[in-house]
């Protein structure tokens, strides 16, 4: 009986142990669920944050690539971490040539003092920017060099320059301008009095004539003066493209007559266009910007046997004026074509450099422009402006082309 009473109650602690340990097993296991559950959890927050952070890496790689300025981020050993595109298409891809071009520039490695450097390379003005980038600690752990392309606004500033030069020179020469043109006009008032009382073919007439030509060429240079001095103001005519080109053209030839009378080489003249069509412009300075062109034309084809000059007055569809003179000369070199509306700049030892000059302004006054094509044995200048229109009339009555060979 003892020894069954003892068994009994070891059977009865044994049963405890195991309950207890499942008990203990249950609870272990239903906190290793829980810590699986929270660890997933984590996990899933985790990868959301690596989307964010990638998604706003790849926003933020996107916007540094889609600057106009350039950036180079640099480690403080001066390894190039990251650059962006524009550093590519003003410097170069690669990191040698990066750096090379920053050294060049005296902006690496940098100083202290370093903030702000100007830069021209290649025909561009740059203004580079330094930054330090800190790690937590404030220690320096890389640095950033933006580069800003200034060079429109450095044109912009020189162009604003030069036109307060060009205004304050323009009443300069207006002022003289106006002091000279009286004593001018007495002088050839007595020159044509002295030539009524001189025989004609004697050496003296010879030398009035001279000095009446001589004082007409400094009465043209005056007027163009003025001319390009004072902003055109327009009074609107309404004409017939035909007879506007028709009075233009009867001067013209007056002019090659004079010249072929002197010995030049004959130059053959075609006019033409929509003769029929109904425009509306300033006459008397249309007509000067075209006595320009067409002048200028004859002065280029001195010497020229086969020298030719084309005007055509046109009228499109939209009711755009175009006027345009070509000739056969020798062009216009590259050299020279930057400059060729530039005030005072004249590839010819006696040009004044303003008749070009003045043409742009008259097709300003207008609201259009004047452009140009030059290549050796072509060179057409149009002035267009939108005003005008075409006359009802059929196209074969509305185009008309003459040829004078003077």
């Amino acid at each position: 009986m003892p020894g069954e009473l003892q068994e009994r109650q070891n059977v009865s602690v044994l049963s405890e142990a195991f309950s207890t340990f499942r008990e203990a097993s249950d609870r272990l296991v239903s906190t290793y669920q829980g810590l699986e559950a929270k660890i997933a959890e984590l996990s899933r927050v985790i990868r959301e944050k690596d989307r964010a952070l990638d998604s706003q890496g790849q926003f933020l790689d996107a916007v540094l690539k889609s600057l106009s300025t350039g950036v180079v981020v640099l480690t403080t050993g001066g390894r190039i971490l990251w650059s962006n595109p524009r550093v590519a298409e003003w410097v170069g891809e690669q990191e040698s040539d990066i750096l090379g071009v920053l050294v060049d520039w005296g902006v690496w490695p940098v100083s202290d003092a370093l903030s702000q450097t100007p830069v021209l390379w290649k025909g561009r003005s740059l203004i580079v920017n330094h930054s330090v980038v800190q790690d937590r600690e404030g220690r320096p752990a890389g640095h950033v060099l933006i580069l800003t392309d200034r060079t429109r606004i450095r044109e912009m500033e020189e162009e604003v320059s030069r036109d307060r030069r060009l205004k304050e020179m323009g009443e300069m020469v207006a002022t003289i301008a106006h002091e000279l043109r009286n004593p001018l006009g007495s002088l050839e008032i007595f020159a044509s009095l002295a030539q009524k009382e001189v025989s004609p073919g004697t050496p003296l007439s010879d030398w009035v004539g001279y000095m009446r030509v001589q004082v007409g060429r400094l009465d043209r240079l005056i007027g163009n003066l003025l001319s390009y001095t004072r902003p055109p103001e327009i009074v609107l005519d309404r004409m017939v493209m035909g007879e506007f080109l028709s009075r233009a053209e009867a001067d013209f030839r007056r002019i090659l007559e004079m010249r072929s009378r002197a010995g030049d080489p004959q130059i053959h003249l075609k006019v033409g266009g929509d003769m029929n069509a109904v425009i509306e412009a300033d006459e008397a300075l249309l007509y000067q910007a075209l006595y320009n062109l067409v002048t200028n034309s004859f002065q280029v084809l001195e010497g020229r046997p086969d020298a030719e000059v084309i005007v055509e007055g046109r009228v499109s569809e939209d009711g755009t004026v175009s006027l345009s003179v070509e000739d056969n000369g020798p062009g216009i070199s590259e050299a020279a074509k930057d400059h060729v509306c530039a005030p005072f700049f004249s590839t010819r030892p006696k040009g004044t450099g303003l008749g070009l000059s003045i043409v742009h302004n008259i097709a300003e006054a207008h609201k259009g422009s004047m452009a140009f094509d030059s290549r050796p044995g072509r060179t057409v200048f149009q002035v267009r402006f939108p005003a005008g229109k075409k006359a009802a009339c059929p196209e074969s009555a509305g185009r008309d082309k003459r040829e004078v060979a003077s």
